[in-house]
């Protein structure tokens, strides 16, 4: 009895021992948790190839040569330009220089515009003179007395009342006279113009006639310096240059 009570008790002792043994050695399995930390590193490399990407893009720059290109066109056009302006300018230029010459006779105004009497035509006076039998006669108002080298220049310009083809256009002729002249300011100051009938060396209007019978005649007179070089022939011919702006006024000029 005692035997198989010790039994049990070895046996027992013994199983605790193999349970024991058992026991301890099962913790062992922890050491496999570590290796799935080692996945997560992998996936952050992706994101640089989108980078790399974007560059190409913004290279396609090679459309800048077209400038070089038509800077290389309009050049030699220019140059062709300036070369064909520049002797056509050179001659111009000398051809006209000689026609400046006459404004060194230009002189300061001295006087005032004479002021016309008669023949005029206006809204209150309408004057005619008559051709070929009668003269004319202008009158206007002295500016004063005049220096003996200072004369009234009077000219006239006709042209038709009615044009039409075959008649003159205009015709226009001048006189030089009373140089010197000492009548007092404001006062009648005339100048006859002779019909061309008439032989002579009084001045005459034939110069101014137009093959019509009705023709409007246009008369200025200007106070001018009379500069001498005359026509040897026609006395009333000379050249001047103006003291005094013109007065004008015109008349009906009318055969019959």
């Amino acid at each position: 009895m005692n035997h198989k009570f010790t039994h049990l008790i070895i046996v027992g002792l013994l199983a605790t021992l193999v349970i024991g043994c058992g026991t301890a050695t099962t913790p062992s399995p922890a050491p496999t948790q570590p290796p799935q930390v080692i996945t997560v590193i992998i996936t952050a490399t992706p994101p640089p190839p989108t980078a790399t990407s974007v560059a190409p893009t913004v290279t396609p720059m090679p459309t800048l040569p077209l400038t070089s290109t038509v800077a290389a066109v309009t050049t030699p056009t220019q140059a062709v330009a300036k070369a064909t302006t520049a002797p056509r300018a050179a001659a111009t230029r000398t051809a006209t220089k000689p026609g400046v010459a006459p404004t060194a006779t230009a002189l300061p105004l001295k006087f005032g515009a004479p002021a016309l009497n008669r023949p005029v035509w206006t809204e209150t006076q309408k004057d005619e003179a008559k051709f070929p039998g009668g003269a004319i006669i202008l009158d206007w108002k002295s500016v004063g007395g005049l220096g003996g080298e200072e004369c009234y220049l009077i000219r006239i310009t006709t042209e038709p009342v009615n044009p039409a083809p075959g008649i003159d256009s205009n015709r226009s002729d001048y006189w030089i006279d009373k140089c010197g002249d000492q009548t007092g300011a404001g006062a009648s100051v005339k100048f006859t113009l002779e019909p061309p009938r008439l032989v002579g060396a009084a001045p005459n209007y034939g110069s101014i006639l137009l093959n019509t019978n009705e023709m409007w005649a246009t008369w200025t007179v200007t106070v001018v310096k009379n500069l001498g070089d005359c026509d040897p022939s026609y006395r009333y011919h000379c050249k001047t240059a103006p003291i005094s702006p013109p007065g004008q006024g015109r008349f009906l000029f009318k055969g019959g």
